[in-house]
């Protein structure tokens, strides 16, 4: 004997609202596999020791983006970092930007800050010490970019993989 009841409150269950719940699931997998992604990227090329910009990644850190929106049959995921976005310092572009697309200093001027004792860097802007920074360009690392060519190459399978846990988990 079936169970038509069964299999029809099962098929109510994804109606529109679990639909949505299936895409947004989806689309937070492909989130978080992106920003592994961004997170290995930045580790394969060795561009950071402590681990200040990976981390900046994170999903729901303040200042970050993490939005999707469902729209004409495609999933739209935006991923941004916190790092170096503060509204105090609206000058600033994001160092996780410049460091992916290159940017290069035009002429010369005072970075105030002083160094640890680690040897990095801290950037201080009321700091009477600092160093001058010479014109010159930086080539970006493309660290970003490289990240969502590979998330591409695997995009099909992840959201089949995803799409099947989901209808899995919703069907019974």
């Amino acid at each position: 004997m079936h169970d038509f009841d069964g299999l029809a409150k099962k098929f109510k269950k994804l109606s529109d609202d679990g639909v949505n719940q299936i895409l947004r699931n989806i689309a937070e997998a492909v989130g978080e596999t992106l920003l592994n992604l961004i997170i290995d990227e930045i580790d394969k090329q060795d561009l950071i020791d402590t681990g200040t910009m990976w981390n900046s990644f994170t999903r729901g850190a303040d200042g970050n983006v993490w939005e999707w929106d469902v729209d004409r049959n495609s999933i739209t995921l935006e991923v941004g970092s916190n790092l170096g976005t503060s509204s105090s310092d609206p000058g600033k572009r994001g160092y996780p930007r410049l460091l992916n697309d290159g940017y290069t200093i035009h002429k010369a001027h005072f970075v105030p800050g002083y160094w640890a004792s680690n040897g990095t860097f801290v950037y201080d802007p009321r700091a009477k010490t600092g160093f001058m920074a010479k014109p010159r360009s930086f080539i970006g690392r493309h660290y970003f970019d490289i990240a969502v060519q590979q998330l591409e190459g695997g995009m099909n399978a992840l959201i089949m993989k995803r799409l099947e846990k989901e209808l899995g988990r919703m069907m019974t």
